[in-house]
């Protein structure tokens, strides 16, 4: 990606259904510049649109991190594994002290057992398990802002946004999704930049109709829109996933600085060994360091704190992403794929 195209994935990151005159505004270029450049990053598959159903908001699911410990020769075959399973949203290798963490939904405590007793017990070479129920979300994906435009400009299109971007907003006391509600939401989850008139036909209802209920399912907090992107495709080259012990007297306190950061994706109050758990996105090495020694360092009543660096995305917001081209060899795009 070039600069515009860096500060395009900025401005849908701050308004995923942003008008092509609404991003050229932020990004100070022309709306025929912008309506080839978006389409061009869609089909390529660096950025992705999709609608999410908040599974919280409409308790219809909750979520915990999996974190395991594999034998050197199977951690891969776990966590493509994972990655099979509809339950998981995401998957990542990881260099640290474990091999592979997994976002997971579940439904009841029931399934949960089946998840944690049966199925991941049941994977091949995986030697520890560590489960980190989510108890309350600080910031997710929705609301990442890794600094590719001024604040104010991302603070302007966040504002015509319809949907909730934050974790603060008020959600609505879950009502009954119609059939109509359900074929809005499968159909934006494969495409999230559709119009209303092509929104409309995929689910047999006028485009008047289909927009009122998406916009009121927006508004209520259960339907979330979201930019999906790689961050090293934004020059953020390196990707980890943190745990944390906090003092539980100064949690939330230090679960809203870290949520306030550029470089923090998401972050969660959560049960078991640690209470807080999430993911950055850095520029290098360097800026690691700066933000473990200057941010997580200096939060308050924090006891202990660990940085496992992810290696490979395996699966991103549901999706199973490809594994990098070997050193040497090229990529779609003709372009040698660096040495790791």
């Amino acid at each position: 990606m070039d600069e515009l195209d860096r500060q395009i994935v900025g401005a849908l990151l701050a308004h995923p259904r942003a008008t092509h005159a609404q991003i050229g505004e932020a990004v100070f270029t022309s709306e025929a510049t912008v309506s080839r450049r978006v389409p061009r990053l869609l089909r390529s598959g660096a950025v992705r649109i999709i609608g999410v159903m908040d599974g919280e908001a409409t308790r219809r699911a909750r979520s915990l991190f999996v974190r395991l410990r594999c034998r050197p020769d199977a951690a891969g075959r776990s966590a493509e594994h994972l990655a099979r399973w509809q339950e998981c949203g995401s998957v990542k290798l990881l260099t640290g002290s474990v091999d592979c963490v997994a976002e997971v939904s579940y439904t009841s405590n029931e399934h949960l057992l089946q998840l944690m007793f049966e199925q991941l017990p049941g994977l091949d070479g995986v030697l520890a398990i560590w489960s980190n129920q989510v108890i309350r979300r600080f910031c997710t994906p929705h609301n990442w802002s890794p600094s590719l435009l001024p604040a104010e400009v991302v603070d302007e299109l966040r504002a015509q946004r319809t949907d909730h971007w934050n974790e603060q907003t008020p959600v609505e006391t879950p009502s009954r999704l119609s059939r109509l509600d359900e074929l809005i939401i499968a159909s934006l989850a494969t495409d999230g930049r559709q119009g209303w008139q092509q929104l409309a036909e995929r689910c047999g209802a006028s485009p008047a109709t289909v927009r009122r209920r998406a916009e009121a399912m927006m508004a209520a907090g259960f339907l979330r829109m979201r930019t999906v992107v790689e961050p090293s495709l934004v020059g953020l080259a390196v990707n980890a996933f943190v745990t944390l012990s906090v003092n539980p007297t100064q949690l939330g306190q230090a679960g809203e600085l870290l949520a306030a950061h550029p470089a923090v994706l998401m972050i969660s109050a959560t049960t078991g060994d640690r209470n807080l758990c999430g993911e950055i996105a850095l520029e290098s090495d360097a800026a690691l360091y700066e933000f473990l020694s200057g941010t997580i360092g200096q939060l308050p009543g924090l006891q202990h704190a660990d940085v496992a660096v992810a290696l490979r995305s395996v699966k991103r917001a549901g999706m199973i992403l490809p594994p990098a081209p070997p050193a040497g060899e090229t990529n779609r795009r003709g372009v040698a794929a660096p040495p790791r």
